[in-house]
């Protein structure tokens, strides 16, 4: 499992929304999960409006009448893979058991969270094959140390 830090110096959907438009190119499902209703409409409402024509099909666990396995995009708060999703988009911290059913995993942070962060990679790194860190410069993500 590849486990991937992105300390965000913008809004969380900034940084997400890019990330979920490269997972749908590449054919694979991405599940993005957050703790808090308020989190999930904030992702929601940002996947909607971003950028022009580039509507991101997705659904949260709030939408009825989805056949879930279907959905490229799945936004909830319940620690459940009910998407079948390849990646996972943690916009806030999972349990180590729920992080297992993915193959990459992707945590976004604001630098506010750093000490929260680190420990989280010290926990995250012992399940990682392979473990990187990222913060943005010149409006580009580059390897960085946690």
């Amino acid at each position: 499992m590849e486990i991937n830090f992105y300390q965000c110096d913008e809004s969380l959907v900034k940084s997400i929304a890019p990330l979920t438009l490269k997972i749908l190119e590449e054919n694979k499902k991405a599940f993005v999960f957050a703790k808090d209703q308020i989190r999930i409409k904030e992702i929601d409402d940002g996947l909607w409006s971003y950028g022009k024509n580039k509507f991101i099909p997705h659904v949260t666990v709030f939408d009825k009448d989805f056949e879930l396995e279907r959905q490229p995009i799945f936004l909830s708060n319940k620690e459940e893979n009910s998407n079948q999703a390849d990646y996972l988009i943690l916009a806030d911290l999972a349990s180590e058991g729920f992080l297992q059913s993915f193959s990459r995993i992707f945590y976004f942070f604001d630098i506010l969270d750093l000490e929260t962060a680190k420990a989280a990679a010290k926990k995250y790194q012992k399940l990682a094959t392979k473990f990187n860190s990222y913060k943005k410069e010149d409006n580009k993500w580059v390897k960085s140390e946690i």
